[in-house]
């Protein structure tokens, strides 16, 4: 079995050398399309510091799990903001201030770690306020579709990268939050690959799992308490969960002309996976005290 310094050692090893490989060949032929574009590899680095910085400040227990929730805080607040600026119709000042209000609120019930007040606090209460926000009250007739863009950004931004976080409050939560992390970027490269043909892409989101299965195995036994069934398992429902984020984020931000490379590229799959394997890891009565 790899332990957690060989596995994070190899992780590293080919971030570095991925980077410097796009960045020499960007230099020697500008024109050429990269295999993983150079904005992905700054995403990926960004998590890497967040990851470094959210294990620093765990070994200080007098400050407990705030500088990490804060930092996801932020991540929620830059993409909701990223999706705001794109919209035909920007939400008002009103509408806007009860967002950013919503992301301050969901991540203090991640902190004293209420659960259920965190999976009702957005999917109901904010969803039964938005209706008889002043957001909406100037125009009736696109009330249904302004409403449905606000809430689909909570969901995504805030309450589903939220649950990333909520994993932190778990025994081994920053290994359980870099398992996810580790299944979810490497589905990804693997389906960033294989989408430059069209073969590639009908077949990116099996092999995509596949992937996600086989690193499951791997990074699972250091990383988590999972059994063995349980572990392919979570490689499986992660490989399909990533795939349908991909799509569902990638082509919002298509249609809204959001540029790759923002805070939307650190999410866009993570926000589907952290859910799922969240509720997954409660369901099945593993250690959350």
């Amino acid at each position: 079995m790899l332990s957690k310094t060989q596995i994070l050692t190899v992780v590293g090893l080919g971030l570095i050398l991925g980077t410097v490989i796009t960045g020499a060949l960007r230099q020697r032929n500008p024109d050429r399309v990269p295999l993983i574009p150079m904005q992905r590899f700054r995403a990926w680095w960004l998590m890497v510091v967040g990851l470094i910085l959210a294990h620093i400040f765990a070994s200080y227990t007098e400050h407990g799990p705030i500088p990490q929730v804060v930092s996801f805080a932020i991540l929620s607040t830059l993409a909701m903001r990223e999706f705001f600026k794109h919209l035909d119709n920007p939400p008002t000042g009103h509408t806007k201030l009860a967002c950013y209000l919503s992301v301050i609120a969901q991540y203090y019930w991640v902190y004293i770690n209420w659960y259920g007040f965190f999976l009702v606090f957005i999917p109901v209460f904010i969803f039964l306020y938005l209706p008889v926000s002043d957001r909406f009250q100037r125009n009736s007739r696109g009330a249904l579709l302004e409403m449905a863009s606000i809430h689909w950004i909570l969901m995504t931004c805030v309450f589903c990268l939220s649950h990333a976080a909520f994993l932190l409050d778990y025994p081994g939560g920053q290994g359980l939050l870099l398992f996810v992390v580790l299944l979810t970027e490497v589905a990804d490269v693997v389906r960033m690959l294989l989408s430059r043909n069209e073969v590639g892409r009908k077949l990116s989101p099996l092999l995509s799992s596949a992937s996600a299965i086989g690193v499951a195995l791997l990074v699972g036994p250091a990383f988590t308490p999972l059994t063995l069934h349980h572990t392919l398992l979570a490689g499986l429902v992660i490989g399909v969960a990533g795939s349908i984020g991909h799509l569902n984020v990638a082509s919002i931000s298509e249609s809204l002309n959001i540029k790759p490379g923002g805070p939307l590229a650190r999410i866009e799959s993570l926000a589907y996976t952290a859910p799922i394997f969240l509720h997954g890891y409660r369901y099945f009565d593993y250690p959350i005290d």
